[in-house]
């Protein structure tokens, strides 16, 4: 019998119209079922030839559906259609993962990514532009699921003979689709032809398995820590502050690149230039970033650990540890420790039990007056007045800070313009008109790579400034936290991002590893990376006094 839940009449007084209009919309159903099938999952598949293919699973599905009928008939639709959704969302989820980070989405460790992309949407959109977007995206959805849903119930409908005539013709072409794949194993070629739906199942399979080994490995990796068991005193730092500033979003590509280069290069000797002035002193390395794209808390987390966090579940499992943060040693030492983050608003910083500082400074904690810059929530010319301001100028010792940089962050608009030092004061200075460029789509990469660009070059320009006026006798370490998104200019060769030690001290930086660290601002572009796990134990050795060997303490 036919599936009466679709409301046609009977057979018999079917219209040409009518029937015309049914045969329309089977052949759109089944077209959209073979896209559906095909959508891409990487930014790489964004091209005619991938739907040169056909996933076998529309011939086999209309086979089995033809067989079936009623209720039966409605509920495979149903579970194909969910499936189906379940397929489309995991696809765009690993479309928009690749495209900013660079890998696939994790949907059993990462769904907290949901909320940091609508933060981002809304920050960048507006968030009642954000809130369209997303009910546009479900409308979307339902009405693919209702559309297929409908489109497939025209099955039921086929007259006997057309029936039989399509079951053959489907079954032929899953049976001649199937001796196609055997040839393809055989002869290790491509014949555009296969099971996309099992391939992938597999995949993800194997993704997750990957994973869960992952999370093995880490907790051994967490079982052992040299570095906390020698306890660490820092003698040779110790008087002095030591600040590390995480730069958003700076990464080797801003200096290698081509599009870049000649500013990085410009702005890398300005600020050298100026901080040498001031009596300073600055060597540079190359450091392996375990991330890409996007993520910055690993990065930093990533430091104070002495252990690559590659992902979230890596994240999740460490700061529910016992393992000493970096900060933590500096304060078993005798520092007086602190952490400011200005992205953190409204909500609890979750791995604050693990950091265990002595002080948090978030967007509330640190008093802004001014204006918000997107999703940037204050400048950081303001970020490091508070930070001179209410830390360091009233540390009751020597201080050991963790800041979060944010003017680079994405989508990179719109920038602050630089004021005076002496005018920043609460920030309101900052009221909306002290800003230049815009938010840009990342429809257009162009504006999006020429606005990276300059957020940089002012951020770098800025630290220059802060240097000279602030640093002291501290020692203040400047590191990228990771490579920009492939917007920009595509996934670069390596995931290294630049660091800089200063110190009003030479002495201090002749410790660094001459296999790692070279004089001045610039990185020798051949020089060896320093993988940024190794921060940690690098800053727990060559500031010991005397200094000790560092063959076995650089990995830990």
């Amino acid at each position: 019998m036919p599936d009466t839940s679709d409301s046609l009449q009977p057979q018999s007084v079917h219209t040409p119209k009518r029937s015309t209009f049914a045969i329309v919309m089977l052949i759109a159903a089944l077209v959209l079922l073979t896209v559906l099938l095909r959508f891409p999952g990487k930014p790489s598949q964004l091209v005619p030839e991938h739907w040169l293919y056909l996933p076998l699973e529309a011939p086999l599905c209309v086979f089995v559906l033809l067989l079936l009928r009623g209720k039966i008939f409605a509920l495979a639709r149903l579970v194909l259609i969910g499936f189906l959704s379940l397929l489309l969302l995991l696809r765009v989820g690993d479309l928009i993962s690749r495209t900013a980070f660079g890998r696939a989405f994790n949907p059993i460790a990462e769904w907290h990514l949901v909320t940091q992309g609508w933060s981002l949407t809304a920050k960048t959109l507006g968030k009642t532009e954000a809130l369209g977007l997303v009910a546009l995206s479900i409308l979307l959805l339902l009405l693919i699921a209702v559309f297929l849903y409908r489109g497939l119930g025209r099955l039921a409908y086929l007259s006997t003979p057309a029936r039989r005539r399509a079951l053959v013709a489907s079954g032929l072409v899953t049976l001649v689709g199937a001796g196609v794949m055997g040839l393809e194993a055989r002869h290790k070629k491509n014949y555009h032809v296969g099971m996309v739906s099992v391939d992938e199942l597999k995949s993800r399979i194997e993704y997750t398995h990957k994973k869960i080994k992952d999370q093995a490995e880490f907790t051994q990796l967490l079982a052992t820590d040299p570095v906390a068991d020698a306890a660490p005193t820092f003698s040779a730092l110790q008087g002095r502050d030591v600040v590390i500033l995480f730069i958003e979003s700076y990464g080797r590509t801003f200096i290698d690149s081509e599009q870049f280069a000649d500013m990085a290069d410009a702005r890398l000797k300005s600020v050298e230039s100026e901080i040498l002035e001031a009596g300073l002193a600055v060597k540079s390395a190359w450091v392996d970033s375990p991330i890409r794209g996007g993520r910055s808390w690993l990065a930093h987390a990533t430091v104070s650990s002495g252990l690559p966090l590659t992902d979230h579940a890596r994240f999740d499992r460490l700061i529910t540890s016992d393992r000493k943060s970096l900060p933590v040693l500096f304060g078993d030492a005798g520092w007086e420790t602190a952490v400011l983050l200005p992205v953190v608003k409204g909500v609890k910083w979750v791995e604050g039990e693990w950091y265990q500082v002595d002080r948090f400074y978030d967007r509330d904690a640190l008093e802004y007056q001014g204006e918000g810059f997107g999703y940037v929530t204050m400048p950081d010319q303001y970020t490091l007045t508070a930070f001179e301001n209410k830390v360091r100028g009233t540390a009751e010792r020597p201080l050991m800070a963790h800041i979060g940089l944010m003017d680079s962050h994405a989508p990179w608009g719109p920038l602050p313009i630089h004021q005076p030092w002496e005018n920043v004061t609460d920030g309101s200075v900052f009221d909306g008109t002290q800003r230049h460029g815009e938010t840009h789509s990342w429809a257009k990469p162009a504006p999006v790579r020429i606005a990276y660009g300059k957020s940089l070059d002012q951020t770098l320009k800025l630290l220059g400034e802060y240097l000279a006026r602030f640093a002291d006798d501290g020692l203040f370490i400047l590191v990228g936290d990771h490579q920009p998104a492939s917007v920009i200019d595509g996934w670069a060769p390596s995931s290294e991002v630049p660091m800089h030690i200063v110190s009003a001290s030479p002495e201090l930086l002749e410790r660094l590893p001459a296999q790692y660290f070279n004089d001045g601002m610039r990185p020798l572009a051949k020089a060896e990376g320093l993988p940024m796990e190794s921060v940690r134990g690098l800053l727990a050795t060559v500031y010991e006094d005397p200094l000790p060997l560092i063959e076995t303490s650089l990995t830990q």
